[in-house]
C-alpha cells in the first residue's frame, strides 16, 4: 500500500467507523424499540388473555342464567299445567252437576205434566159423573143444604111447567 492509499484508507476507515457507529446507535435504537414494542406485544397479549377470561366468564355466566330462566319457564309451565288441568277437572265436575240438575229438572217436567193430565182426567171423568143427577143424590144425598131448591113449592106441579115471573 502506499501512503496515499494508507491515508486514503485511514480516512475511510474513520468515515466507515463512524458510519459503523451510526449504525451500531440506530441497531441500539431498533433494539430499543424492538424491545419496548415486545414489552407493548406481551401486555397486549396478557390484556387480550384477559379480555378472552372475561368474555368466558360472561358467556358461562349468560348460559347459567339462561339456564336457570329455561327451569324456572319449564317449572311455570308445570305449574299452569297443573292448574290448567285442575281448573278443566273442576269445570268437568260442574258440568257434571249441572247435568244432574237438568236431569232432575227435566224429569220433575215430564212427572209434573203427567200428573197434571191424570188429574185433568180424572177432573173430567169425576165432572162427568157428578155432574149427573143419579150421582149427585148417592154422593150427597145426605147433605141437606146442597140440595136446596128454591122454587120448589109443597105442591106438586106439572111437568114442563116452572115458576117464572
Amino acid at each position: 500500500m502506499t501512503e496515499t492509499q494508507g491515508v486514503a484508507s485511514c480516512a475511510s476507515d474513520n468515515d466507515l467507523r463512524a458510519i459503523v457507529g451510526e449504525h451500531a446507535h440506530e441497531i441500539s435504537q431498533i433494539n430499543g424499540r424492538l424491545d419496548g414494542l415486545g414489552k407493548e406485544q406481551h401486555n397486549l397479549m396478557r390484556e387480550v388473555v384477559a379480555v378472552r377470561a372475561e368474555g368466558n366468564a360472561r358467556s358461562e355466566a349468560s348460559v347459567s342464567a339462561l339456564s336457570d330462566i329455561r327451569g324456572s319457564v319449564e317449572g311455570l309451565v308445570r305449574q299452569l299445567a297443573e292448574h290448567t288441568g285442575a281448573q278443566k277437572r273442576q269445570n268437568e265436575l260442574k258440568e257434571q252437576e249441572l247435568r244432574a240438575v237438568r236431569l232432575r229438572g227435566e224429569k220433575i217436567k215430564i212427572w209434573g205434566t203427567v200428573i197434571g193430565i191424570i188429574a185433568t182426567l180424572g177432573g173430567m171423568i169425576g165432572g162427568t159423573l157428578l155432574s149427573s143427577q143419579t150421582w149427585d143424590d148417592w154422593a150427597f144425598g145426605g147433605v141437606h143444604f146442597l140440595h136446596r131448591h128454591p122454587h120448589m113449592d109443597d105442591g106438586q106441579q106439572e111437568t114442563g111447567q116452572h115458576d117464572r115471573p
